[in-house]
């Protein structure tokens, strides 16, 4: 029976032990490193671009999919909804926010980046309109490709994508530069 009881008083200790070290010390490792991940998701000079390869679709009409993709993209979290107009092929996006709340040129990028991303991953997608609490941007398919020099589709390859979209979206005058030549109005 002693024996017995030493080693139920062992397992509860070394139980303990790994609770403490789990609790303390691997969880919220873990947990850094996934806030480190989101806080890099809302940047374009450090998203994942290979996350939206799951939203690739050759039609803009699939609502749940578009809605997907702007989900994983930055400034997902001033998400307001969305409405599609498919005559033109546009997708207009929504958000919750006075864009004079943001840095200009870090919303330029964004927009860039989130423009380019949904004409790369949805073929029949022709504009996309960016509406804030007090202006919009429409930003085209032909633009950016005439930006890119590249038919967009051959963007979804990793390399290319960061050699032609996000590396040319690193100085202020090169996003400058591809906001005024995407943007439409």
């Amino acid at each position: 029976m002693r024996i017995r009881n030493i080693w139920i008083a062992t397992f509860v200790v070394l139980g303990i032990i790994g609770l403490v070290i789990v609790e303390g010390f691997v969880n919220p490792k873990i947990e850094a490193k996934q806030d480190q991940y989101e806080a890099e998701q809302q940047n374009p000079l450090t998203h994942d671009f290979t996350v939206l390869a799951k939203y690739r679709s050759p039609y803009m009409g699939d609502h749940s999919n578009l809605s997907h993709l702007n989900q994983a993209l930055p400034l997902r979290e001033k998400l307001n909804g969305y409405q599609l107009y498919p005559e033109t092929f546009t997708a207009q996006v929504n958000y919750s926010l006075d864009t004079r709340e943001m840095d200009a040129e870090e919303l330029k990028r964004i927009l860039v980046y989130n423009a380019v991303a949904n004409f790369v991953m949805i073929d029949n997608l022709e504009q996309v309109v960016y509406q804030f609490e007090n202006t919009s941007h429409t930003l085209s398919r032909q633009a950016a490709r005439q930006w890119t020099t590249t038919e967009l589709t051959n963007l979804q390859k990793l390399d290319l994508w960061n050699s032609t979209v996000r590396d040319r979206l690193v100085e202020p005058e090169q996003v400058n530069e591809a906001f005024s030549q995407i943007v439409d109005n």
